[in-house]
């Protein structure tokens, strides 16, 4: 009985990191082309931004927000070895956006980023020169979760 629980544990175990593997996405990679609509995209460099309205603790509306400043913006840093983006958000409520980087500005690799919190901003870093970077799928984050994926 002992052997037979202690080979049911370890066959638990060796199990567990394959589920978590297969339930997280694999990285995206999208021609200019292919990146979904309503994503601001450019250099950061002025500031990149998104217009965005929440009613009810939901988005209902996100486009970019051209020459306007937006409530959803991000510009960048950095130098010829390291890529700063620093996103800031007027919105009341935390947002999650989705994050692209192309380093030639024609493929876009999805990037990890952090959501925003109202009057705290968020540093996104690589050690690579960035060109140009898609912002956009804004979501309000539930109160006391902060997400980075």
């Amino acid at each position: 009985m002992n052997r037979m629980l202690t080979v049911c544990l370890l066959a638990a175990m060796c199990a567990m990191p394959v589920i978590a593997t297969a339930a997280k996405p694999a990285p995206k990679t999208l021609a200019r082309g292919d990146l979904p609509g309503g994503f601001a995209i450019g250099s950061g460099s002025p500031s990149l931004a998104l217009q965005i309205e929440v009613l009810d603790g939901k988005v209902t509306a996100s486009a970019p927000a051209g020459d306007a400043p937006g409530n959803l913006r991000a510009a960048r840093s950095g130098d010829a070895t390291q890529t700063t983006l620093m996103v800031s958000s007027t919105l009341p409520v935390a947002v999650k956006f989705d994050l692209y980087v192309s380093a030639d500005g024609e493929r876009f690799e999805y990037a990890s980023s952090c959501g925003v919190t109202p009057g705290v901003s968020s540093f996104e870093m690589w050690e690579r020169p960035i060109q140009a970077f898609a912002l956009g799928n804004p979501r309000v984050l539930p109160k006391g979760r902060m997400a980075c994926d």
